[in-house]
């Protein structure tokens, strides 16, 4: 997986797919799976983990 890097902090969860390699297009995801409350989720923790201090890291939703 080309990222995480010091730099990028990553929210995954059941259903979604990463850019990794090669950074083209994702196609592994199910849509469906991107609801308002999922991405509520992947911005408090990611805000959470920048403000900690903890980066270059994916956080698993579930």
């Amino acid at each position: 997986m080309a990222e995480p890097t010091a730099n990028v902090t990553a929210a995954n969860w059941p259903g979604a797919s990463f850019r990794g390699e090669g950074l083209g297009t994702s196609t592994g995801y199910d849509p469906a799976s991107f609801t308002p409350a999922r991405a509520a989720a992947a911005v408090r923790a990611g805000v959470a983990s920048v403000l900690s201090g903890l980066t270059g890291i994916v956080i698993r939703l579930g």
